[in-house]
């Protein structure tokens, strides 16, 4: 089943929200496989015309540094658009 956190269906737009350890670079690796996997998934099963992806990461209470905001920017570019919430 697929069920994003939100669709915003005038903005063409799915939303998700990750909860993510990114404090290790095995968790990062983990986390950036499994929301490229989620959101290419999570096309497949949407109508033609929501097709743009919001991921979320909730990062709250993490010690995470702005070098691996930028490397997880990087993997899912042109997946997603990104925000971190601190």
């Amino acid at each position: 089943m697929f069920v994003p956190e939100f669709v915003l269906e005038d903005r063409g737009e799915f939303v998700f929200v990750a909860n993510h350890n990114l404090e290790s670079p095995e968790t990062i690796l983990l986390s950036v496989k499994y929301n490229a996997a989620r959101i290419a998934f999570g096309k497949t099963q949407l109508p033609p015309h929501i097709q743009s992806c919001r991921m979320i990461y909730d990062i709250r209470g993490q010690v995470v540094s702005q070098e691996v905001i930028e490397s997880v920017r990087e993997a899912l570019e042109g997946n997603c658009s990104l925000e971190f919430k601190r």
